[in-house]
């Protein structure tokens, strides 16, 4: 005579349950893994364009312009020289501003402050530093200046973000992460 096997509770039956839990724990752990992925692939592009920026700004300190360019293109061109490797030239954004001395970087033009407040309002004088018949919280001229001048140059990238938690933390609405660095020089007398 032949024995029925015997039926198992449900809740002792372990059958399939390896693949329920690595259902459960893959998602996340490959989210972690392209994460750190993205991210190594930011800090890969900053640091190239780190170095781009920084030899690209000693090139224009010296007023060196390449045979029939601009001094702008020229820094331009050394830039992409150096970056386009891991990044679409097109899309890197390349601007500079120049100062005096160094103590003036990111300060305000000098202005009276008619009414205490300690901010710039409409009708307060000031003295227009740059040049532009308008009072700016930076007192900057854009350009590359001319000997002697402190220039910051400023290069920016737009990385598009592949991974959507990582876009959602650290992304614009089209998860877009800009990757910006800045050099400070002074220029040579030329």
């Amino acid at each position: 005579m032949k024995t029925q096997p015997k039926l198992q509770p449900i809740g002792r039956n372990e059958n399939g349950a390896t693949a329920i839990e690595f259902a459960v724990v893959a998602p996340v752990l490959l989210l972690l893994v392209l994460g750190i992925i993205e991210f190594a692939m930011i800090m890969v592009v900053h640091n190239t364009m780190e170095g781009a920026t920084a030899v690209s700004s000693r090139l224009g300190k010296t007023g060196y312009t390449g045979s029939g360019l601009t001094r702008q293109q020229t820094i331009l061109n050394a830039i992409t020289d150096r970056a386009s490797t891991l990044l679409e030239p097109s899309k890197l954004t390349v601007s500079s501003k120049f100062y005096k001395q160094y103590d003036q970087i990111n300060d305000p033009e000098p202005f009276i402050d008619s009414n205490g407040n300690s901010s710039h309002d409409s009708g307060e004088s000031f003295t227009d530093i740059n040049g532009n018949a308008q009072w700016d919280a930076d007192m900057g001229a854009s350009g590359y200046g001319s000997a002697g001048d402190v220039v910051v140059y400023t290069v920016s990238y737009p990385w598009a973000l592949a991974t959507p938690i990582i876009s959602n933390l650290i992304g614009d609405q089209d998860g877009v992460f800009t990757i910006t660095t800045h050099a400070v020089v002074k220029n040579e007398p030329y």
